[in-house]
């Protein structure tokens, strides 16, 4: 047995002696009730009752729950053969109960030959025998219910577990397709020292950023400051071929958002808008808070080149890191008009103070 069912065990088994503990005094109370009405003096109720309270504890301990037990490990509960088991088990137990009574009353010096007495004992034969039907029907009720949420929190669990497993590799796609890109423009200025010497800089900063995250989720702003290092890379390259600005207040650089949220949007508006005949490429970041919604959006100049798995791959996996962070309350949408494409991200912003 692991730590976990130890723990769950221990758990399962301090529930039971409190519930027991509080179902038999429950009952000893209904009983003391009972028996101040019938017994004359009210004192031999009192008996009666503490004692029967202290059998019924006892035998649904000692005797009902290892039967209880073993039934439910060996499943099928509501077959007909557990059921006649437990039936037979309640009625012996309701037998026994009042007659251990009945044979206790001399040493409790209680007369069961007062009027209603010997009618009452009689009948609460069935009656101990119901009640211990109903506290196996609790049993059972009670572990069904555990094990249910047990069952829920396992799939949560390990849903959870898949979704960061999914999320961990969504992320770890995308650092290596900007490297690629990176050296690329490296190489493309291999000739060009000082060129060369910006360019490695500048990746070498947006690299510290990308390896010191952990989670999942980090303040806008610092993505943003991070891809003014991307940008210099591929100014160093472009040059005069491309114009970029970033605009954000502090609301939004303030509010947390995924890691590498901005990161394959600009990467896609600077690969395929440098394809259209426009000069200077213009690129534009920006990033406000509106009615409790974070709205990122990235433009550029040019049209919109549908085409192979380079643009669908970036763009789908920044659909399903959403997705997976936030079901159907984000979106991802792509425009184009008048010569500008636009990709807009919306999600919800997560209450202040809170840590992404």
């Amino acid at each position: 047995m692991n730590l976990a069912a130890t723990v769950e065990t221990d758990d399962r088994s301090r529930l039971f002696w409190r519930l027991q503990a509080l179902g038999w005094g429950g009952t000893l109370l209904l009983t003391l009730g009972v028996g101040g009405f019938i017994y004359s003096p009210a004192s031999g109720g009192i008996l009666v009752g503490v004692v029967r309270a202290a059998f019924g504890f006892a035998a649904s301990s000692v005797a009902l729950r290892p039967l209880l037990r073993a039934i439910r490990r060996r499943g099928r509960v509501f077959s007909a053969p557990p059921v006649a088991a437990i039936v037979l088990a309640c009625a012996l137990l309701g037998l026994v109960d009042t007659g251990f009574i009945s044979g206790s009353a001399h040493l409790l010096r209680v007369d069961l030959d007062q009027p209603g007495v010997r009618p009452f004992l009689g009948a609460s034969i069935f009656i101990r025998s119901a009640l211990y039907g109903f506290w196996s029907v609790l049993y059972f009720g009670i572990h069904y219910r555990l094990d249910t949420q047990r069952d829920l929190l396992r799939m949560a669990q390990a849903e959870a577990a898949a979704r960061a497993s999914e999320l961990q590799v969504l992320r770890a796609q995308v650092d290596p397709h900007f490297l690629f890109n990176a050296l690329n423009s490296i190489l493309a200025e291999s000739a060009n020292v000082s060129s060369v010497r910006r360019i490695t800089l500048a990746l070498a900063e947006y690299l510290r950023f990308s390896l010191r995250q952990r989670g999942e989720k980090e303040r806008l702003g610092v993505e943003l400051d991070a891809l003014e290092g991307y940008l210099r890379v591929e100014k160093a390259r472009f040059e005069d071929n491309l114009e970029y600005r970033i605009e954000a207040d502090e609301l939004a650089r303030e509010a947390p958002a995924p890691v590498a949220l901005v990161q394959p949007l600009l990467e896609n508006a600077i690969k395929y808008g440098q394809r259209s005949p426009i000069r200077p490429l213009w690129v534009t970041i920006s990033a406000v808070v509106e009615g409790g919604t974070l709205a990122v959006t990235v433009v550029n100049s040019g049209e919109w080149i549908e085409e192979n798995s380079s643009t669908k791959t970036g763009l789908s996996n920044l659909r399903r890191r959403l997705d997976l962070l936030y079901s159907d309350e984000a979106a991802l949408d792509i425009e184009t008009r008048d010569g500008e494409v636009r990709a807009r991200v919306r999600l919800p912003v997560e209450p202040a103070g809170e840590k992404p």
